[in-house]
């Protein structure tokens, strides 16, 4: 296959079709994470003013919130990820039409061929990886009973040898595990990009498109790691480049806060800590979204290539 063709032509659908880097943006909305930690530490005075606080009635209303909070949470994470599938299945199509040149795709015909698959697209991505994340569970279940009853036996002033022991044979097993389990997961992340393309061009269901997802994996495994490197490269490019566009940002930015921090200037320390944080995440979102569409497209014309471009589109 030629490497540096695929690349441009998934970069010319890229950069010729801007609603490209809209779909990009919404696909990216399905992964990421937050998280923080505190180093404040409680002392007794504290204590005693939190259990005067926490009344019954208190921490009811508090558990009450924090459960529909966790429930809006889920929802809207589920609607999240339903959408991104979506939009990695409009990109997907909308490349597979350019490249057969069936059409000129926008962004609603191009959203609405992936929400077409939606519900596919997700039965295929929980069958795939329910037996990895089911073991990752039962891991952590297997290592965080001896871990409690290691802590309560401490508590009680009970002889720890014997769980101490059992602890270190279980971490062992576990650890043995997990050098299976996550080189299985990486194959499974190579199978799933083929099986979402089988969905979305050719109208697989859901076992027959994993089984596609393997048959291509081992059919083009060369060169899909070429193709892999490749990301890998240009990947690390794209984070310089990003990062020479958000280092000066920050150093305009963070300078003055710094200035104005022994001042009484913190309205004006506010204006420049959220001008920087808005600054900063516009950048990162634009190139992740530029990013993510370049990687689908680039993806795609590589597999039209290794599969035959004879593929079944859905209608927009």
């Amino acid at each position: 296959m030629d490497y540096v063709d695929t690349i441009k032509r998934g970069f010319a659908h890229t950069w010729n079709n801007k609603f490209m880097w809209v779909l990009g943006f919404l696909a990216a909305l399905g992964s990421g994470a937050a998280g923080s930690n505190s180093n404040y530490q409680f002392n007794s005075n504290d204590a005693q003013e939190l259990s005067t606080w926490a009344t019954p009635e208190r921490m009811a209303a508090m558990t009450a919130g924090l459960a529909a909070f966790a429930c809006v949470a889920f929802i809207v994470g589920i609607i999240l990820w339903l959408v991104a599938l979506s939009a990695r299945g409009g990109m997907i199509g909308a490349v597979a039409q350019m490249e057969q040149g069936t059409g000129k795709p926008t962004f609603r015909s191009a959203f609405r061929m992936g929400w077409s698959k939606v519900w596919r697209l997700a039965g295929m991505t929980i069958v795939l990886y329910i037996v990895p994340v089911i073991l990752f569970i039962a891991l952590g279940v297997a290592f965080l009973v001896p871990v409690a009853g290691l802590a309560f036996s401490a508590g009680g002033g009970e002889d720890m040898s014997a769980l101490t022991t059992a602890l270190g044979g279980v971490g062992l097993v576990v650890l043995c595990l997990l050098c299976l389990l996550i080189p299985f997961t990486i194959l499974l992340g190579f199978i799933q990009p083929f099986a979402f393309r089988g969905i979305v061009l050719r109208d697989m269901g859901i076992r027959e498109s994993i089984r596609h997802g393997w048959n291509t994996l081992k059919s083009n495994l060369g060169e899909i790691i070429l193709l892999g490197l490749a990301f890998f490269l240009i990947n690390i490019i794209v984070f310089i480049v990003a990062a020479a566009i958000l280092v000066p940002v920050a150093l305009v930015v963070g300078v003055p806060i710094m200035m104005l921090a022994e001042s009484d200037a913190t309205v004006i320390t506010g204006i420049l800590a959220a001008l920087g944080i808005v600054v900063g995440l516009i950048v990162f979102a634009l190139v992740s979204a530029i990013a993510t569409a370049w990687q689908s497209s680039t993806f795609t014309v590589g597999y039209l290539r290794w599969t035959g471009k004879q593929v079944s589109i859905p209608e927009a």
